[in-house]
């Protein structure tokens, strides 16, 4: 009886670590060269970007968004919560992870944002992955 209990107990934490481990992996998010995406407004304004999304708390603006193939793209949250942008579709941000570096999600700080280079033509959808129901779409020709 003990030995099963010890299991038990030792499985469940063993379950935890796991669960915990996993969400943390979609926390922290690195642009994929050592630095990270989520950058400061200041830092923002020294990149010139072809294209602006702002996420505030009413929704997303532009809700399309047009680029040329090659040009940057910075996403802006001037909302009051964090924003985790990620690729459509949701749940699994697979269709085209350029728009987040490559990362799962790119995880936008009340006031910051991050730039990214569109390559992939074609039309893509985004959403904030902490609400799935902010979208949009980045049109990149």
């Amino acid at each position: 009886m003990i030995n099963i209990r010890k299991t038990a107990i030792l499985g469940a934490i063993f379950s935890s670590a796991l669960v915990l481990s996993a969400c943390n992996l979609y926390k922290t998010q690195s642009s994929g060269n050592g630095g990270t995406v989520t950058q400061t407004q200041e830092q923002q304004q020294t990149q010139t970007a072809a294209g602006t999304v702002t996420f505030s708390d009413s929704g997303v603006s532009p809700s399309t968004v047009t680029i040329k193939s090659g040009e940057s793209l910075t996403w802006v949250n001037n909302s009051s919560k964090s924003v985790q942008v990620g690729s459509a579709n949701h749940p699994t941000h697979t269709l085209n992870r350029e728009l987040t570096s490559g990362e799962f999600v790119t995880e936008l700080a009340p006031g910051a944002s991050a730039t990214v280079t569109l390559t992939k033509k074609g039309t893509w959808g985004y959403h904030n992955h902490l609400d799935p129901s902010v979208t949009g779409k980045v049109v990149v020709e």
